[in-house]
């Protein structure tokens, strides 16, 4: 697979080869004549885009400072002052809302409009609609798009690899791009459950900052791949409660392993010969923002460890 800086000379005089599949669309090409064309127009009270926030730091009288600088994502557009975020029409618990507030204002993407202008000094908030956040101690490569990505619907059938059977849509843009498959390795910091990320981006609505890259090559030329340097998971997508389990205890000389599913709970396997050959383990140190798992697997190293992002933890 090309890394990114080795790609770039490519992707930027790229040449679009034809991939054999039926029903075949270039990876990079437009869906709609509209697509050619950024709109570039500031935010609006109208119109909901996604942005990226930054607090301002600033010392003078409230609201005119203390607030938020936002920015829509893909847009050339400068950044706007907002005196606040504004929930209202979000629907949320006082508790999903403070997990948004708890988070760093540089790990957040959130979509929204501005709200009406508030007090004698003309300032606005936000209002927030959506809101995601990025993975702990983990910065976006200059450069990178947003995009949110999914199966591609209707599926097409090839007849040689590459199948780009993958849709990632670029971000207050009409943008859409076919690829192959993920990368989230820039994204994920040591024991982050990698598969976790990219099923979180694929099903449940995460968003990215990524480019899309060479990939390995095949017959069909080379497959596309949304290599991610930040994954934004949707704040409403929590993990747990997990299921309780009541399990009948294993024969003897066998231990109950487990596995985890997509939410992160730790589901009952099988029962497996426990001889005692299991290595003694010391569990690795996860950084700041994460919460350490550990559960009895059937390989041969017995113990598995995964650092989870501790804000997807159940409220």
């Amino acid at each position: 697979m090309f890394t990114r800086l080795a790609s770039a000379a490519v992707l930027l005089g790229l040449t679009i080869v034809a991939s054999g599949c039926a029903a075949d669309i270039a990876p990079e090409q437009s869906f709609d004549a509209e697509q050619t064309e950024d709109n570039d127009s500031d935010l609006s009270t109208s119109s909901k885009s996604f942005v990226t926030l930054r607090h301002d730091d600033r010392k003078c009288v409230s609201p005119l400072c203390g607030g938020y600088f936002v920015k829509d994502v893909n847009k050339t557009t400068a950044e706007r002052y907002v005196n606040s975020l504004d929930f209202s029409k979000s629907g949320w618990s006082d508790e999903l809302i403070g997990k948004v507030l708890e988070a760093p204002a540089q790990e957040l993407v959130l979509r929204g409009k501005l709200g009406k202008k508030e007090s004698k000094y003309g300032t606005r908030p936000f209002l927030v609609y959506e809101a995601y956040r990025g993975l702990p101690g983990v910065e976006p490569l200059a450069g990178d798009r947003f995009y949110s990505a999914k199966d591609r619907d209707p599926q097409i059938q090839c007849f040689t690899a590459p199948c780009p059977n993958e849709m990632a849509r670029e971000l207050n843009t009409t943008k859409q791009s076919a690829f192959d498959g993920y990368s989230v390795s820039l994204a994920a910091l040591p024991h982050v459950d990698q598969d976790w990320l990219v099923d979180r981006v694929n099903h449940h609505n995460a968003i990215v900052a990524a480019w899309i890259i060479n990939g390995d090559k095949f017959p069909g030329g080379y497959a596309k791949i949304l290599d991610a340097s930040q994954v934004y998971l949707d704040v409403r997508d929590m993990m747990g409660p997990c299921p309780a389990f009541k399990l009948a205890a294993c024969p003897e000389g066998q231990t109950w392993t487990w596995t985890r599913n997509e939410d992160l709970c730790q589901m009952p396997n099988a029962c497996t010969v426990d001889d005692g050959s299991c290595p003694s383990l010391v569990p690795p140190q996860c950084a700041e923002g994460y919460t350490l798992s550990g559960w009895r697997t059937d390989s041969k190293s017995c113990i598995r460890f995964a650092c989870d992002p501790s804000f997807v933890m159940p409220l």
